[in-house]
């Protein structure tokens, strides 16, 4: 198989996604798929549609995209105030232009979950691909559900939503990324890959997360971007809470 890219939870920040994209053309990978979160939290939620577009051959529905159609009326204030602004920002009306219309119906469209071989690519979890958060002290406090986790697919399934990268065995453990020296080699094994965000990283490393998919494992990448201007951006849009910009320095 073709070496490939993952990336998920971009949310509007096209200042970290272009430098994804960028990173992963040097890394010599051309195919790239999306497990969603295209929109939420950041200021460029138009330019990030329009870049996914363009460049991702394959893009899944993250909570955020399916709220933005049916209502954010269980998210918290935050992120609930942010997608509303997006929906008025992108929803077409009557007089819209094509590209506007375009954009709608792309994240109007985008699959649950993707089968591609041995891999399951979800936003969420194999038993609720949009919504099921898989925490890293699931295995610790809540085994029962990352054993069933594990009943419901085959062979190895990718997930975003929590921001927190790292791999989840069937023995129940965590590895975060550093304590894999960045790299998750295959060995046969049911394995649950949680490829982090690009646009809002929550593990304490602000840089933006990613992976490239191998015939042999999974190498989990970390890229700087300009944090500031996105911050900058976000502080200057009196529709998006402050918060959303703080976040980004610490990665939290």
């Amino acid at each position: 198989m073709p070496r490939f890219g993952i990336i998920s939870d971009l949310h509007s920040n096209i200042e970290a996604l272009g430098a994804v994209f960028t990173r992963l053309e040097k890394e010599g990978v051309d195919r790239i798929v999306c497990l969603g979160d295209v929109i939420g939290y950041g200021p460029d939620p138009e330019h990030c549609i329009d870049m996914v577009m363009r460049r991702c051959e394959l893009t899944i529905c993250g909570n955020h995209d399916e709220a933005l159609m049916r209502g954010a009326q269980d998210f918290n204030p935050v992120a609930r105030q942010v997608i509303e602004y997006n929906r008025r920002m992108l929803k077409p009306s009557l007089l819209s232009g094509s590209l506007k219309r375009q954009r709608w119906k792309f994240l109007e469209g985008l699959p649950v979950s993707h089968r591609e071989g041995d891999f399951l690519l979800v936003h969420g979890s194999p038993r609720d691909p949009v919504h099921e958060y898989i925490m890293k002290t699931d295995g610790i406090f809540i085994p029962d559900k990352i054993r069933d986790i594990f009943d419901h697919f085959e062979g190895l399934c990718f997930v975003g939503h929590t921001h927190f990268p790292g791999v989840f065995t069937e023995d129940l453990k965590f590895h975060d990324p550093p304590a894999l020296d960045y790299r998750y080699e295959f060995k046969g094994e049911k394995a649950v890959v949680n490829v982090g965000s690009v646009g809002q990283p929550r593990d304490g490393d602000p840089r933006a997360s990613c992976v490239i998919v191998d015939d042999d494992g999974v190498t989990f990448l970390r890229t700087d971007y300009d944090i500031a201007t996105t911050q900058r951006k976000i502080y200057d849009n009196p529709n998006i809470p402050d918060l959303c910009a703080a976040r980004l320095e610490i990665g939290k």
